[in-house]
């Protein structure tokens, strides 16, 4: 911490650098917000979707795994384990995944970028 101190204090591009991510991080933070909601909604829309089902059982029993599971698929680390059990199923449940990926992983994470 102190290092970083030092260098704010001694070199000036470093403070204008650091001024312009002071100033975007309200934006981010708006763009999280929306994440957030949108995540929490998916997650319970997930619990009431996959209720007394084996996906329900294993990704979405309640409300706080159903928002971590979401959470992790937006880092798309275990996107298609979540997504084909209920898939080969039912098809249609694709439509509940594909959205949310649609929306969150490709819409809010680039606005997230481009912030």
């Amino acid at each position: 911490f102190f290092r970083m101190i030092l260098l704010a204090t001694h070199l000036r591009n470093f403070q204008q650098e650091l001024l312009s991510v002071m100033k975007m991080i309200p934006q981010i933070v708006y763009i999280l917000t929306v994440l957030g909601i949108v995540v929490i909604f998916y997650g319970w829309f997930g619990v009431v979707l996959f209720y007394g089902t084996e996906q329900g059982d294993a990704s979405f029993p309640n409300l706080i795994e159903g928002v971590w599971t979401l959470w992790i698929c937006i880092t798309t680390a275990n996107y298609p384990d979540v997504m084909m059990p209920s898939y080969n199923s039912n098809r249609l449940s694709g439509i509940f995944f594909v959205s949310f990926m649609i929306i969150s992983f490709f819409y809010l994470m680039n606005l997230i970028l481009a912030g």
